[in-house]
């Protein structure tokens, strides 16, 4: 029988926290993970957004924000001590279970027990009434999947919208103004005794219920390993703003399962470089497809049938492969 483990993180620094999330990913490659954690004025970038567009850099600056990329997909979320991070790492499911609903399944249980009508919506949030609480988002490496969630308990939502910038044609609805206005803080649909630790505990064991756990505790080499790839890889500029190329061609498009950005230089009708940025839900880099489009002829039809050689929906959740090539190719809907 697999071990199950609870990992107690009480560390506050994003990039230590990311680096620790990914070390336990691909290096525990057995049973169930469960951590708690938390980030201290952080802004998270999700795997493919170009950072650079999606922040407010003078706010971030003024008021000692952190930034910190991670590796699933999605848009970026703002992070402090009154949100509670989440992440499950396990084998992968059967063939056609949706692992989103899978896994924040037992995030809105607990939800619902403390009297607050939970629900997801849309590609991945979990809604308290017309209210988005958490966005979820995931990845997988080899057999294993990470799953993972930014809970709103007790968040300053005013350093959510003036810390992010949000093109104007992510809303569908005149009616929706700013991101302050579609998220809210789970405190304000649950009894006042629900404090962050009772929210923090009931949350650890609904989650490892009908299982025995352990705590996991990592023996001194890992923290070693673990502090070098937060050092080499999540504090770096390269990493979280990456290093932006002078392109020739740039294509924006939004679809319902998100947007996708792309950014290239063209040469002689072949693509020589190609940067796709987007909050579109990815299980893969995206940044694979974009090496295969490489030397690839700037046309729609080849451009398709390069894409078609991969699993999209591994790399750009529900948008399907024509809608990819249709932005980088800008081809009209």
């Amino acid at each position: 029988m697999k071990n199950n483990y609870l990992v107690v993180n009480n560390c506050t620094d994003p990039y230590y926290n990311l680096a620790l999330e990914e070390y336990l990913l691909t290096h525990h490659m057995e049973g169930v993970i469960v951590m708690l954690w938390q980030n201290d004025n952080t802004i998270v970038v999700g795997r493919h957004q170009n950072a650079m567009e999606e922040i407010n850099q003078q706010f971030v600056k003024e008021h000692g924000i952190r930034v910190v990329r991670r590796t699933t997909g999605g848009g970026a979320v703002y992070h402090d001590l009154g949100n509670l991070n989440y992440s499950v790492i396990a084998d992968r499911g059967e063939e056609g279970r949706d692992e989103m609903k899978h896994f924040t399944g037992p995030v809105i249980e607990v939800l619902r027990e403390l009297g607050a009508k939970a629900e997801f919506s849309g590609r991945n949030d979990i809604m308290i009434e017309d209210r988005k609480v958490s966005g979820t988002a995931q990845r997988i490496y080899k057999n294993r999947i990470l799953h993972h969630g930014c809970l709103l308990f007790d968040s300053d939502l005013s350093v959510v919208s003036k810390s992010l910038n949000v093109r104007s044609e992510k809303f569908n609805s005149k009616a929706v103004k700013s991101v302050k206005s579609r998220v809210g803080n789970i405190k304000d649909y649950v009894p006042d005794e629900i404090t962050m630790d009772v929210f923090r505990e009931r949350l650890a064991e609904k989650m490892l219920e009908d299982s025995g756990y352990d705590m996991l505790k990592l023996p001194e080499k890992e923290l070693v390993q673990i502090e070098r790839l937060k050092r080499e890889k999540y504090e770096t500029w390269e990493w979280n703003y990456g290093q932006p190329i002078n392109c020739a061609i740039h294509n924006y498009k939004k679809y319902e399962g998100g947007t996708v950005e792309v950014y290239m230089n063209v040469r002689e009708g072949r693509i020589e470089e190609c940067l796709m940025y987007g909050d579109f839900m990815a299980l893969r880099p995206a940044s694979e497809v974009a090496g295969r489009l490489t030397g690839c002829r700037y046309r729609y039809e080849e451009v398709l049938e390069v894409l078609q050689e991969f699993r999209i929906r591994d790399y750009f959740g529900t948008i399907e492969a024509n809608e990819v090539a249709a932005c980088i190719c800008c081809v009209p809907e």
